[in-house]
């Protein structure tokens, strides 16, 4: 892949032409963007860790859903309709009870129809050595917000080893409240759609989720999940309406999904290790981001992601890192985005480690090992590169390879990208454009 190697530009006046443009960019980036701890967002129920039905399976090693052997528990058999209109939320949770007392492997199907409920809670110790959720037809959140007390709509925890699947639709009816939303933290969180908790060696594939009332998905406190074929969608005006969020998770895959969203397509919260992302196409949204971290005293490490063969479509962010001020002592290592393409992207590649600056300590989020490869595509911005680390713990191990991002906006006096750094200390190396910057 050729040599990594230094640049030192020189030029008082593109140097100081990158930082004014780099603080425009941050500024809009922050109008925009706010994530939620996992946990502080919600009150998570204590003494389930580690329990649920059966042994862990390895996801690869699940059986086909419906196989030979698997008892079904169907909704509709539980005097409901599925007309969109009548209250079918107690004849699911009957059906779920059902599945999850069984002692054989059981499967809960929701047919064919809209099926609108309020909150689900799905929660183990379940009986049954294995669960499956088949997901036919629609389940349809009821509008309003005060049918989620608990802060979700579904919420699968405590259930090892449970699949879910069925190419049907969960919509959220988000757009009915997302105006109650206030903006940023000053606003309660709305429920999220679809949360897997203390589920371990669990796969979520082939269904759609559609305007989250909050989060779209939050995976959280996992082992060995793997998410494939999802397709999620809400409007790019939507507030916090995270694709996919994950925290405090190990070994998690997440494959050839769809994502156009109000805020990140997918955010990786503390405590993530081993995280792998492939060919994801994400837009609307506020990209595929690192953070934020630091926010919380309580927060943990991450470690180990790989970002892959993704395209980024008229979205806020592409690649993106952010940490606050006056955080704890923490680190993010060993993060590597390659082979992605950015189609009108305001900020390809971002390392923010002043976000939401409103306290004056710098972060303490330390960043090493941290690798942009082979990112191509466009941008409206002027800034295609913003390196801007903390100035008490600089970044270590910052390289790019092989960035080619072109200009395409409105800009008749500038019509070029450029990079800016602060406390980056990174190196660059085979095709770079736009050039490296001064540091």
């Amino acid at each position: 892949m050729g040599s990594i190697r230094s640049y030192n530009v020189q030029g008082a006046i593109l140097g100081v032409l990158c930082m004014v443009l780099l603080e425009l960019c941050l500024v809009n980036a922050h109008q925009f963007d706010d994530t939620f701890d996992p946990i502080t967002r919600r009150a998570l129920v204590a003494g389930t860790q580690g329990r649920g039905g059966g042994q862990p399976v390895d996801p690869a090693q699940h059986p086909v859903a419906g196989g030979a052997g698997f008892k079904c528990v169907d909704v509709s058999n539980f005097n409901i309709k599925g007309d969109g209109q009548s209250d079918a939320t107690d004849g699911v949770i009957a059906a779920w009870q059902e599945v999850c007392g069984c002692p054989t492997p059981s499967k809960l199907v929701i047919p064919r129809g809209t099926w609108l409920t309020a909150e689900l809670d799905f929660r183990g110790p379940c009986a049954a050595p294995q669960i499956v959720i088949e997901i036919q037809g629609t389940l349809l959140a009821k509008p309003d917000k005060q049918s989620f007390p608990k802060g979700f709509w579904i919420n699968i925890m405590g259930v090892h080893g449970v699949v879910i699947n069925g190419g049907g639709t969960l919509n959220a009816q988000g757009e009915k409240i997302w105006h109650t939303r206030g903006v940023g933290e000053k606003g309660t969180p709305l429920p999220d759609s679809l949360v897997l908790a203390q589920s371990n060696d669990s796969i979520v594939e082939n269904i759609h989720l559609v305007n989250g009332k909050g989060f779209n998905m939050k995976v959280y406190e996992n082992e060995n999940v793997l998410i494939q074929n999802v397709h999620i969608t809400s409007p790019d005006e939507s507030p916090n309406t995270d694709g996919i969020h994950i925290g405090r998770i190990k070994n998690v895959r997440i494959l050839d999904s769809f994502l156009g969203v109000g805020d990140d397509c997918i955010s990786i919260g503390d405590g993530s290790i081993d995280v792998y992302i492939k060919n994801i196409m994400c837009g609307p949204g506020h990209g595929i981001s690192v953070g934020s971290l630091g926010r919380f005293t309580y927060e943990t490490d991450v470690r180990n992601v790989w970002v892959e063969n993704c395209t980024f479509t008229k979205t806020l962010n592409g690649a993106r890192i952010k940490t606050f001020h006056d955080s704890p002592q923490i680190e993010a290592t060993n993060i590597t985005y390659c082979n992605l393409v950015m189609n009108d992207v305001y900020n390809p590649i971002i390392i923010d480690q002043n976000y939401a600056f409103n306290k004056p300590t710098p972060s303490r989020v330390k960043l090493s090992n941290i690798k942009f490869r082979n990112v191509r595509g466009t941008t409206s911005s002027n800034v295609a590169v913003s390196l801007n680390c903390s100035s008490g713990v600089p970044c270590q191990g910052v390289e790019l390879f092989d960035i080619d991002i072109k200009y395409i906006g409105n800009n008749t006096k500038d019509r070029t990208t450029h990079c800016a750094c602060a406390h980056a200390n990174a190196k660059f190396g085979g095709r770079i454009f736009p050039p490296p910057c001064a540091q």
